[in-house]
């Protein structure tokens, strides 16, 4: 009759020899086995990323682990930095904030694995931004559009009409949650050469030119409740570049599929919104599209519309519509329109 033993080690006999197995077998964390049979050792880190950053601007830094086997994997790190003008996130992202001139600050991330610690280090430039005077006849009679699109399918727009008589007119869009609306409030410039902007119900907003005005200007934006934000404004006629009429006759597609058809003879149609007809003509470098129900479309040309001799190839305006007896209806932001 066959014979079976039992043997009963007792318990902390048994997690010993688990132990040598694991040990034997590389077990642990690190960057690999060095080829002996034992786990890599941390022996170095580093930082990767920009060397220099604008005032109020952000950059993206990550740090890289070196082992003993030669081997790298990238870590989380304990993020710091040096200088109280700049801060960084967990997540490795510098923040610049107000600087008076350029700076040098040292970004530093620690790591530890195995009872090991390293600690990496770099030096950023915190870059100035040198801003530039606005003067009154730069923005008297300006209209300025900006928008920005994430790729989540959020969307906002605004128009800023200067008038001459330094009051301001707002037209504004957000979508989520398909909303527009229209202000007003006044204009005026600093001793310093700051814009200083009053929109009914908004507050005071503070603007500095960081860029060129005559095409695209590029703008500073203080609204008083956080870090100043770099903001991207695009002339909309009748600045640099008014409507041309004789250019504009054709067929179009906007980016939501639907069709614009401008006859030469003054008529034409679209297919949005369920469908229209209508009639149009250019006043001041405008362009006034006249629906069929009365309302009044006024079309403001985008400076990065795309022109040959003779037609647009690309057509980009800022859509304000009015009713039949000239009051605010709806802005509807920007429209882009590829001519067929």
């Amino acid at each position: 009759m066959r014979k079976y033993i039992f043997t009963f080690f007792p318990a902390t006999l048994l997690m010993a020899c688990l132990a040598m197995v694991l040990s034997t077998c590389g077990g642990g964390s690190g960057g690999g086995d060095d080829g002996g049979g034992s786990t890599a050792t941390l022996t170095g880190l580093s930082i990767n990323g920009p060397s220099s950053v604008n005032e109020y601007g952000t950059a993206t830094y990550t740090a890289t682990a070196t082992w003993s086997d030669n081997s790298t994997t990238t870590v989380t790190p304990a993020w710091s930095v040096n200088l109280q003008m700049a801060s960084i996130s967990p997540g490795g992202v510098l923040s610049c904030q107000t600087i008076n001139n350029d700076q040098a600050v040292t970004v530093s991330a620690t790591y530890s694995a195995g009872g090991i610690t390293k600690t990496g280090t770099m030096d950023v430039t915190l870059t100035n931004i040198a801003t530039i005077p606005f003067t009154a006849q730069m923005l008297s009679g300006a209209i300025l559009f900006d928008e920005n699109a994430n790729a989540g399918g959020n969307y906002d727009s605004s128009l800023l009409v200067f008038n001459a008589n330094s009051t301001v007119a707002q037209y504004s869009y957000e979508n989520p949650p398909n909303a527009s609306n229209y202000k007003t409030g006044t204009w005026s410039i600093d001793a310093s050469g700051k814009l200083i902007v009053n929109i009914s119900g908004q507050g005071t907003v503070t603007v500095m030119l960081i860029g060129d005005l005559v095409y695209v200007p590029l703008v500073l934006v203080d609204e008083g409740t956080g870090t100043p934000r770099i903001v991207t404004w695009e002339w909309a006629g009748p600045g640099p570049q008014p409507f041309d009429s004789s250019l504009i006759h054709g067929t179009y597609v906007n980016q939501y599929g639907d069709k614009w058809i401008f006859n030469s003879n003054r008529t034409g149609s679209t297919t949005g919104d369920g469908g229209w007809t209508f009639t149009w003509s250019v006043d001041s470098g405008i362009l006034k599209v006249v629906f069929s129900n009365g309302y009044v479309g006024s079309m403001y040309l985008r400076q990065s519309s795309q022109v040959s001799p003779t037609s647009y190839t690309i057509l980009k305006w800022a859509f304000v519509m009015h009713t039949p007896t000239g009051e605010f209806g709806a802005y509807y932001g920007g429209m882009e329109l590829t001519r067929q």
